[in-house]
């Protein structure tokens, strides 16, 4: 005889956690996805735009008013080739900035580069009026102004030790201009720190 031996059936509960199992699985997900897309965005929106310049203009209408010309540039760069010991002048107008540069002969001192700075300060100053071009007005900006005179530029047959880099520099914001001797540490005791 074969005893039938069965076992009762148990009745399954619905196992809960498994249902907070897939919560915090969806939960997870939306957490992660979130970032991604959001970093996905940013990807393709920078993607779109790769390739073009980046235009804009930090000036308005009443801003660089009057502007400067370029017969006043080369009036500019006329008179400071008069300048004694100029080498070579260089004059450009990028971004409000007028620029101007003086190579001097080598052999200059730095009482010749200042006096050649100044020159060219009071020529800019006779061609554009410093409080008409280079200072700022309530209702409008204006130029900045950089002069730089040096001796030479640094290469393998000029050393460092006796280069002179003065810089003048005029900005719209500011009332007075400011000259600077490039080549001259303004803390000698910091600089003699920072070279141990």
């Amino acid at each position: 005889m074969a005893l039938n031996k069965t076992k009762p059936k148990k009745t399954q509960k619905k196992n809960t956690e498994s249902k907070q199992g897939h919560k915090l699985v969806w939960f997870t997900l939306i957490i992660i996805a979130i970032p991604v897309v959001i970093v996905a965005y940013v990807l393709l929106t920078s993607m779109g735009g790769q390739g073009e310049p980046v235009v804009g203009n930090r000036f308005n209408g009443e801003d660089l008013n009057p502007s400067i010309t370029e017969e006043a540039m080369n009036s500019i760069q006329e008179q400071a080739s008069g300048i004694g010991g100029v080498e070579e002048v260089t004059i450009n107008l990028k971004s409000a900035t007028l620029r101007v540069h003086l190579n001097m002969d080598d052999s200059y001192t730095q009482d010749q580069i200042q006096a050649a700075s100044d020159q060219a300060y009071e020529i800019v100053a006779a061609t554009l009026p410093i409080d008409q071009y280079f200072t700022n007005r309530e209702d409008a900006k204006m130029y900045d102004l950089e002069i730089d005179v040096y001796n030479y530029i640094v290469d393998d047959s000029h050393p460092a030790e006796g280069q002179i880099y003065i810089k003048t520099t005029k900005t719209g914001a500011a009332t007075d201009r400011v000259t600077d001797v490039m080549t001259t540490a303004k803390d000698p005791e910091l600089v003699a720190q920072i070279k141990r």
